[in-house]
């Protein structure tokens, strides 16, 4: 079995900067796998997931019997915390992690901003006496 142009041109390429012990074992490697392994080893690595910030996921879990968009969750949360504490707070947050990063800077601590939270669900399940909040 002879080579054609084209062939000759992908093996040059693949060979450029490659010694020949380098070749040699992937030749060999190629021999012994099949077709499936070798484009799987070709294929870029999937990249993992981050795990994310802690206390956002406690915060999403604890307001998710809130029925709202994520932007209000926030800023019903950041207002209940605002008046509890005494202190005024002056931002709007875009979201439930925005809103936890600025309660952050602002010198609330974790356990503080958790505690609201479910403070806040409580308060609103008072409210309108149901379990699932509007």
């Amino acid at each position: 079995m002879s080579l054609d142009v084209a062939q000759k041109r992908i093996l040059r390429a693949v060979a450029r900067k490659r010694s020949r012990a380098e070749l040699k074992a992937l030749f060999a490697a190629i021999r012994s796998n099949d077709d499936r392994t070798l484009f799987a080893a070709l294929a870029p690595a999937k990249k993992a997931k981050r795990a994310g910030d802690p206390l956002i996921r406690s915060l999403e879990q604890s307001l998710q019997r809130v029925l709202a968009p994520s932007a209000e969750k926030a800023e019903m949360l950041v207002e209940h915390l605002a008046k509890k504490h005494r202190r005024k707070i002056s931002f709007e947050a875009k979201g439930l992690a925005d809103a936890a990063r600025r309660l952050r800077a602002a010198k609330f601590s974790d356990a503080q901003i958790r505690a609201g939270a479910e403070r806040l669900v409580a308060h609103l399940a008072k409210l309108h006496g149901r379990e699932t909040v509007v």
